[in-house]
């Protein structure tokens, strides 16, 4: 549904980012001056599985014995942030800026498709 909605309001509005899943997708992209990205990915506990605690989800995966999941007391965290560029309502660059608690910063430019 995400990249539906790109295609039918590209051009028309400065950015589409989704999020939900996981896993942050590869597809951060410009294009007729909107940016897009699927899914900018889990932000929160990065240690864990889905950013609760693995003991569940690893047990269900060897078992298909389902529990119930929990936030974990302490992770690791991390934070994902878009960063636009709009110039009259059309995005002219963006960046996606992923920040771990320990202090590293990694940056991954949106690519401009023409």
């Amino acid at each position: 549904e995400k990249r539906a909605m790109m295609m039918l309001l590209q051009g028309q509005v400065g950015g589409i980012i989704g999020t939900h899943t996981h896993v942050a997708s590869d597809d951060f992209q410009i294009s007729q001056g909107t940016a897009y990205m699927s899914d900018i990915g889990l932000t929160g506990c990065r240690d864990n599985v889905i950013g609760m605690d693995s003991s569940v989800p690893v047990e269900r995966f060897l078992t298909g014995v389902s529990g119930r999941f929990e936030v974990p007391e302490k992770c690791r965290k991390i934070l994902q942030i878009a960063v636009m560029n709009l110039e009259e309502g059309k995005c002219t660059d963006a960046f996606k800026l992923k920040i771990f608690d320990d202090g590293r910063v990694l940056r991954t430019d949106a690519w401009i498709e023409d």
